[in-house]
């Protein structure tokens, strides 16, 4: 099936490697996301909108919120899959993308997931008009309102929570001084253990960005489960509100 490559749609393949599977074979929901900003980078760099070029502006591109479905169950180490991008569209403030995993014949999909970004100034880290020579070239349409993405189910007050606590390393940051969006993956599902990630796949998920989490901070992944295949989970630091989530599982076997 022939690769789309065009200025608003952009596929590649890639060869799952060991590293990026868990002890099961299997991709590992972080590593998805990373090798899906990789074709989004691709992307970019075919459209002469490379890392170098945006920052020119002051500013970079930040997540504000991903949700979707997975199902990773029959994928192994060595697999060679399509990873592909859209943009899909955008108004002053927000923009969409999606982003998909498939097959080589286009006969399965792996993976769909949206995102909603936002333009961020890298001297005040506060959000800003996205500037318009980042955002034409994708050919996206412009319109009054961008479709929001679903929101997580917060966690009831007063729920008994499991938790682990995490300390932002240097290597954790990407090259925009930001931490790694799908690092926060990791923190999220890692409070869960061996026991139940190993009995379960996940389904679909939505994860909300609401503060910046920096190099050097001290952070709680907390997660609460309200169903037996539920999980809702919160990333904070010092008590403030950073990442919410929720995930959807199915247990193995079932």
């Amino acid at each position: 099936m022939k690769l789309q490559q065009t200025a608003r749609e952009y596929e590649m393949p890639h060869q799952l490697t060991y590293y990026e599977c868990d002890e099961q074979g299997h991709p590992v929901l972080s590593m998805v996301m990373s090798m899906l900003s990789v074709v989004a980078d691709e992307q970019s760099n075919e459209l002469g909108l490379n890392q170098k070029t945006v920052q020119a502006t002051g500013g970079t591109w930040v997540i504000a919120s991903f949700e979707g479905k997975v199902n990773f169950q029959s994928l192994k180490i060595g697999d060679t899959v399509i990873l592909g991008t859209r943009a899909v569209s955008y108004n002053r403030f927000f923009a969409t993308r999606e982003y998909w995993l498939r097959d080589q014949e286009g006969q399965r999909e792996y993976a769909r997931i949206k995102s909603s970004l936002v333009f961020m100034n890298l001297t005040s880290r506060k959000i800003e008009s996205i500037p318009p020579k980042l955002i034409i070239p994708y050919q996206a349409p412009q319109v009054k309102r961008v479709p929001r993405g679903k929101r997580p189910k917060q966690i009831p007050e007063g729920a008994e929570l499991s938790s682990r606590q995490y300390h932002v390393r240097y290597f954790d940051l990407d090259g925009n001084h930001h931490v790694n969006n799908a690092r926060y993956f990791d923190w999220l599902l890692d409070p869960l253990e061996e026991k139940f990630l190993t009995s379960h796949r996940l389904k679909s998920f939505a994860i909300q960005y609401h503060q910046e989490v920096r190099a050097d901070h001290d952070i709680d992944s907390a997660f609460f489960m309200p169903t037996p295949l539920t999980s809702l989970h919160q990333i904070k630091n010092n008590g403030l509100l950073c990442t919410s989530a929720e995930f959807a599982w199915e247990k193995i076997g079932d």
